[in-house]
């Protein structure tokens, strides 16, 4: 059988820039909620610090021209905040789209683990983002947490499976709650409360009760809560 070809992975650096993309195009109707968030904080906060001075301070202000020095300097500064943050959550997408785009064309197990874990790590809080890494990123993640030797990495692929909100991961993270490495059952513990997994609660009390990882009796704990809530 003859061997995959060895593919490289895409260095992402801490900005994220990895090159232009066209799903770039889809993040422009989230940024102007970020800048109108960024707008509303600044009123609030102006009017609270007006609130809190002085009246000669007021008068000062009113009458010198720190007025509109300060004004012009509260402007700067938010427009700054909001031009680094469209930067970072554009630089952002550019990674995504990349990282996704190599996990779809990716032949080597070895790539395809890299990239299915950079993509839950980085995307966890927009889980919506993962669709278009696939239906394969639920089979790579369920590979490395049954099969993978590197315990960081069967974690990391529990907490992915918890992100991916898919029924199919629960019987399989019910195993892994029985994972020799305590951050394992940690995760897939939490993971299972994401999935609101009823027929884990048995389970997971036995964990609160005999588990002698502290972490992992609290993610225990937490992932019932979430099941009752």
């Amino acid at each position: 059988m003859p061997r995959a070809k060895k593919q490289r992975f895409p260095v992402v650096d801490p900005s994220g820039a990895l090159g232009e993309n066209e799903a770039m195009r889809g993040e422009h109707g989230n940024i102007g909620i970020f800048i109108l968030t960024h707008l509303l904080v600044a009123i609030l906060v102006g009017f609270f610090l007006w609130s809190i001075f002085p009246e000669p301070w007021r008068e000062f202000l009113r009458n010198g021209p720190w007025g509109v020095a300060a004004v012009g300097l509260a402007g700067f500064i938010i427009v700054l905040s909001i031009v680094r943050g469209a930067h970072a959550r554009r630089e952002h997408k550019r990674a995504h789209d990349r990282v996704a785009k190599v996990f779809r064309e990716a032949t080597d197990p070895a790539l395809q683990k890299r990239a299915a874990l950079w993509l839950v790590e980085h995307d966890r809080d927009h889980p919506e983002r993962l669709a278009d890494a696939g239906s394969a990123l639920f089979d790579v993640l369920l590979r490395v947490l049954k099969t993978d030797p590197e315990k960081l990495d069967r974690t990391r692929a529990a907490n992915g499976l918890g992100v991916l909100d898919d029924p199919r991961a629960i019987a399989p993270l019910l195993a892994a709650t029985t994972d020799e490495y305590a951050f394992v059952r940690a995760e897939a513990a939490l993971a299972l409360g994401k999935l609101k997994a009823k027929q884990a609660e048995t389970r997971l009390r036995e964990m609160v009760e005999d588990d002698w990882d502290p972490n992992a009796r609290g993610r225990a704990r937490e992932a019932l809560e979430r099941i009752a809530g």
